[in-house]
């Protein structure tokens, strides 16, 4: 056996051949996904995107500056790689993938607990890595347990260094007193909106947000819920109609998911509080409360008007409460107390300086474009970070 050191450049370009594996509606793990996928939750235009958007910034020169920030410039070989169990969430396709890719950057090795409503992923990944041979093979396992089968997931804490948990707050703070002394990264609860600033395209602004509404139905924590529009009061109002439009067009495109167990029980009643909260149409103006063709006697999608105010947030079932803004400032006025995360913030094109500034002091993590906000940016949930524990610039492994 001869020892084989393996450069940051080397580990990079291996990183970036296999990403781009993901792109590639021809290749061997791409073709597994979609055979894997279907007949699920999302439709097969849904589930393309989801693919292309996983890690469409993950070329050569982006791995190479990650790589090169994960590791020292140092020669020498691991003395530890942290083992962390990854426990996924279901409700959209993608933090798989980039989990996956973080651990290969980071040089650590991960645990993928695959979430009950999608567990073929993270196999297909680790196949793929295990084909490509060193430095990613081997750093990769998939695991499968029942939510609340506390001994599994015990067997497995007792093997990893950290944890990542995505889920619902309460379910975070369940692992992280199961836990014990492990480090716990946890990616809970959030939401997303969208801001429309005077000077905007009413219609390009539109387009481009029913996009970010009709990916995974509004189930994922990048999802803009309330969508907030500057400049006169009418504006708001006529975005909503150019909304409801682009809704109408997008749901052929991408079509949405069937209603979960009580998702359209759960429609009706958010629509029936929004007939209460909406603003009341002057005579023969427009309506404030626009509902999308019946389904199961639920509409498609619902927008609504509302006073400005703080967020709306339904969660689930493409509904979107547009709120006329009198600036940035005021808008990250009610975020703050509205007190619950902000994940993404998007913002139509040629936002001013100043605007991106006062939604930044909001403490989104993310301010993006419309049309952006299903498309993270490669290690941005989970971070590189997350994974990291000692490492240099080069890594040993054995070979023949």
């Amino acid at each position: 056996m001869t020892t084989h050191i393996v450069s940051v450049r080397e580990r990079a370009g291996a990183i970036a051949a296999e990403a781009a594996q993901w792109r590639n509606l021809d290749s061997a793990p791409r073709i597994q996904a979609r055979v894997a996928l279907a007949g699920g939750t999302w439709a097969p235009a849904v589930v393309e995107e989801a693919l292309d958007n996983a890690l469409w910034d993950l070329d050569e020169p982006r791995a190479l500056e990650l790589c090169s920030s994960a590791f020292s410039e140092r020669a020498g070989a691991f003395e530890k790689r942290a083992t962390t169990l990854v426990i996924l969430p279901g409700n959209v396709i993608g933090p798989v993938i980039q989990t996956a890719f973080c651990t290969a950057v980071a040089g650590a090795r991960a645990i993928l607990k695959a979430s009950s409503a999608e567990r073929h992923l993270a196999e297909i990944l680790v196949r793929q890595f295990e084909a490509a041979g060193p430095p990613l093979s081997g750093i990769l396992e998939a695991s499968h347990w029942r939510g609340g089968d506390i001994e599994a997931e015990a067997a497995e804490l007792a093997r990893v260094d950290k944890v990542i948990a995505f889920g619902e707050d309460a379910t975070i703070a369940q692992i992280r007193a199961r836990a014990g002394e492990r480090d716990l990264v946890g990616y809970g609860e959030s939401y997303s909106l969208g801001f429309v600033h005077a000077g905007a395209d009413i219609g390009d602004a539109a387009s481009a947000a029913a996009y970010d509404v009709c990916m995974f139905d509004q189930r994922g924590c990048m999802s803009p819920q309330t969508i907030y529009v500057a400049g006169d009061p009418g504006r708001a109002l006529r975005f909503a109609h150019a909304l409801r439009l682009a809704l109408a067009s997008l749901g052929a495109t991408l079509p949405r998911a069937p209603f979960g167990p009580d998702e359209a029980a759960l429609v009706s009643d958010f629509v029936r509080r929004l007939a209460a909260t909406a603003i009341a149409p002057l005579p023969h103006g427009l309506d404030t409360l626009l509902r999308g063709p019946l389904r199961d006697g639920v509409p498609e999608f619902v927008v609504a008007v509302e006073p400005f105010g703080q967020p709306t947030c339904a969660g689930f079932g493409r509904i979107v409460v547009v709120k006329h803004a009198p600036s940035a400032r005021d808008v990250t006025t009610q975020l703050k107390y509205y007190g619950r995360a902000v994940e993404t913030v998007g913002i139509a094109p040629r936002t001013t300086q100043a605007e991106f500034d006062a939604l930044r002091r909001s403490g989104a993590l993310r301010i993006c474009a419309l049309g952006q906000m299903q498309r993270p940016p490669f290690g941005h949930r989970p971070r590189l970070s997350d994974f990291m524990e000692r490492s240099n610039s080069f890594d040993r492994y054995d070979a023949p």
